[in-house]
């Protein structure tokens, strides 16, 4: 009879852990990501600017985190910059209308921005928020969001 009982109790505890295995858990962001043009942009990744099916204009800049050249390529809604390998170090928002995964775009009140990533304090006119390897800047002028920037974190 004990023997049954312990058979039976270690095969729900085998059944418990795969059953437990098979289910995947919500994958939680470890980085600030922006989809733009159905393509997710996180610093610290390489750019496909291939997937990205809109025009843009493409300069080189000397890198001078690294030496050789930069690539910036600039969209109407925003702008992209990586280094010669295309690994994105920063994006830039240009249009009022691109927002980020939280739903803040230029031209936001600083309240808008605290609810949807924390109430922080605003210094030297900037609000700061980091994930994993990328932070974003909110530039912040009158109690209003002037410019988005995602940034990677060395």
């Amino acid at each position: 009879m004990k023997k049954k009982l312990l058979l039976v109790l270690l095969i729900s505890a085998c059944l418990l852990t795969i059953v437990g295995c098979g289910k995947k858990d919500e994958k939680k962001e470890d980085s600030y990501k922006i989809e733009f043009a159905g393509v997710n942009i996180t610093p610290g990744e390489t750019l496909d600017i291939k997937k990205i099916n809109k025009e843009y204009d493409k300069s080189e800049v000397p890198d001078c985190a690294l030496g050789g050249k930069g690539l910036v390529y600039t969209f109407e809604e925003l702008e992209i910059s990586t280094n010669e390998e295309n690994k994105i170090y920063s994006v830039y928002f240009i249009d009022p209308n691109m927002k980020t995964k939280e739903g803040i775009a230029l031209g936001d009140e600083v309240s808008a921005v605290k609810k949807a990533y924390g109430d922080k304090e605003i210094k030297d006119g900037v609000l700061k928020y980091s994930k994993g390897k990328v932070e974003i800047n909110f530039n912040i002028s009158n109690d209003v969001v002037d410019s988005i920037e995602y940034l990677l974190l060395s």
